[in-house]
C-alpha cells in the first residue's frame, strides 16, 4: 500500500456552525465488534466532517481519514445562501482549515484528493494522488447542481453549491446591478431574499404558479411572492429560459413565453442532484441517490453512505436534521454496534427574514388537505388526512413560529397513533 502524504491548505479565521454531537448509544441489537480500520470518508461537508467528529469523540483511538477534492476547510453549506446580506466574503464563512482539523480530531484529511475508482473486493481507492486501502468507507459526496439544458450561452449560469462557488459568486457580483435568478424553490427564495435586502435588482423565474409550489400551499406561497415582491424582486412564474445571448451590458434571456429580460449576472437555482458516479462504478446500487439500508450501509459490504447523495426507503433527505440523525446511528455502527438510523419528525426553517416560514412537509402518500388561518403577519397551515388528523404544516410570519412546538408535537401524537 501507498501512504500518502496529507495535503493542506493554509489556516483561516475558526468560525463555523457547530458539528453534530452524537446522543448517549440507544440500546444495541447486535453485541459490538471491532471495527475494521482505517474508517475512510469521501467528503469533507456537513455530513463527512461531522461523522468525522462524532467517531473522533466516541472512540480516541480509531484510525480515521477524510479524502476531498475541495481545500478541506470547515464551513456551513446552508450559510451560502444568506451570506451576502450579512456582509461575509468566502474567507469569512471558512472556519478551520484542513490542517487544524487534523490537529484538533487527531485524523488524516487529503485535500484536493479526486478519487477515481472504489475496488469493493480488495478495499482499496484509486485516487490521483496515489491509492489507499479501507477497513471501512463512507461515501459522503453531497449532490451536484442540476444543469438544464438551455440554448445559447448555457454555461453563464452560475451554481452556488460550495465554498469555491461562493467565492466566485462574490467576485462576479461586483459592479453588478440586475440578477436573475432560475428556480423559484427553496433555495432560489433564499438568494432573491438575500440578494434583494443587498440592493440588487432581482428576478426570478419559476415553472410553479407560485414560489415553493411542492412545499407550500398556494395561500402561503402567495404571501412569501408578495413579501418578496415588497423587497423588489420580479416574478416570472409558470416560465423558463429558453435561450441566453451575451450582450452589450450582461445578458439576454429569452423566456418561454416570449418575454426578454435583461440582466448582468445569471444564478441557477433548480435544485441539486445526487453524486452518484463514483457509486455505479464501484457497482453500488443507484436510485435516485445511492441507495442503502436502515443501517447506511450500500449494497457492497463495508461501504456506507450519508447526506445529500443517500437514498433511503426511496426518499431523498437533502436537510441537515436527517444528517444528524444518521451521524449518531453511523457512528455506533462503525465502531462495532450496527444501529438502525431512525428519524423524526423534522421541520424545515426557511432562511428567508422577508416572510419567516417554517415547514413540515407531510409525508410523501398522506393524502389530505391543507387548512390555513391568517395572522396578523402571515398564516399558519396545517395538513390534515381523512381522519382529521395533523401530518404536516406551514407557519409564515412571526406570530406564526410561536406555535411551532405545538404543531410539531400535534403531528407527533398523528404519527405515532398510526405507527
Amino acid at each position: 500500500m501507498l501512504d500518502i502524504s496529507p495535503v493542506v491548505a493554509a489556516a483561516s479565521a475558526a468560525a463555523s456552525a457547530p458539528l453534530p454531537v452524537p446522543q448517549p448509544a440507544a440500546k444495541a441489537a447486535v453485541p459490538a465488534a471491532e471495527p475494521r480500520q482505517p474508517i475512510v470518508i469521501i467528503g469533507s461537508g456537513y455530513a463527512g466532517y461531522g461523522l468525522a467528529q462524532a467517531l473522533r469523540r466516541a472512540d480516541p483511538q480509531v484510525e480515521i481519514r477524510v479524502l476531498t477534492r475541495e481545500s478541506g476547510h470547515l464551513y456551513s453549506k446552508p450559510a451560502l445562501s444568506i451570506g451576502l446580506a450579512q456582509g461575509k466574503s468566502a474567507e469569512a464563512l471558512a472556519g478551520e482549515s484542513a490542517l487544524a482539523i487534523e490537529k484538533r480530531l487527531k485524523i488524516r484529511v487529503y485535500t484536493h484528493c479526486e478519487v477515481e475508482r472504489i475496488d469493493p473486493v480488495a478495499r482499496r481507492l484509486h485516487t490521483n494522488i496515489g491509492e489507499m486501502e479501507y477497513g471501512q468507507l463512507v461515501l459522503a459526496s453531497g449532490a451536484a447542481p442540476i444543469r438544464l439544458p438551455i440554448e445559447g450561452d448555457g454555461a453563464a449560469l452560475l451554481s452556488v453549491n460550495n465554498l469555491h462557488d461562493y467565492r466566485s459568486f462574490r467576485e462576479r457580483l461586483v459592479g453588478v446591478r440586475r440578477v436573475a435568478i432560475l428556480g423559484d424553490g427553496l433555495i432560489g427564495c433564499e438568494f432573491a431574499n438575500d440578494l434583494a435586502a443587498s440592493g440588487f435588482a432581482v428576478s426570478v423565474i419559476g415553472l410553479g404558479q407560485w414560489p415553493m409550489e411542492r412545499l407550500l400551499p398556494v395561500e402561503a406561497g402567495r404571501q412569501l411572492q408578495t413579501a418578496l415582491a415588497e423587497l423588489g424582486v420580479r416574478w416570472h412564474l409558470q416560465n423558463t429560459v429558453q435561450r441566453i445571448d451575451s450582450a452589450e451590458q450582461g445578458y439576454r434571456l429569452t423566456l418561454a413565453d416570449g418575454q426578454n429580460l435583461q440582466a448582468d449576472l445569471l444564478l441557477s437555482a433548480v435544485g441539486l442532484r445526487p453524486n452518484l458516479s463514483l457509486a455505479e462504478s464501484a457497482g453500488l446500487a443507484v436510485g435516485r441517490g445511492i441507495q442503502v439500508d436502515a443501517q447506511l450501509q450500500c449494497s457492497q459490504p463495508g461501504i456506507y453512505a450519508l447526506g445529500d447523495c443517500i437514498e433511503i426507503d426511496g426518499q431523498l433527505l437533502p436537510y441537515l436534521a436527517p444528517i444528524n440523525q444518521g451521524i449518531q446511528a453511523l457512528t455506533k455502527t462503525l465502531l462495532g454496534t450496527p444501529t438502525a438510523v431512525s428519524y423524526p419528525l423534522m421541520p424545515v426553517t426557511v432562511k428567508t427574514p422577508a416572510a419567516p416560514l417554517c415547514l413540515l412537509p407531510p409525508a410523501v402518500g398522506v393524502a389530505g388537505e391543507w387548512r390555513c388561518t391568517a395572522t396578523d403577519d402571515g398564516l399558519s397551515a396545517g395538513y390534515y388526512d381523512a381522519e382529521g388528523a395533523l401530518r404536516g404544516f406551514v407557519l409564515l410570519g412571526r406570530q406564526a413560529q410561536v406555535q411551532r412546538n405545538a404543531w410539531l408535537q400535534s403531528c407527533q401524537n398523528a404519527q405515532s397513533a398510526v405507527a
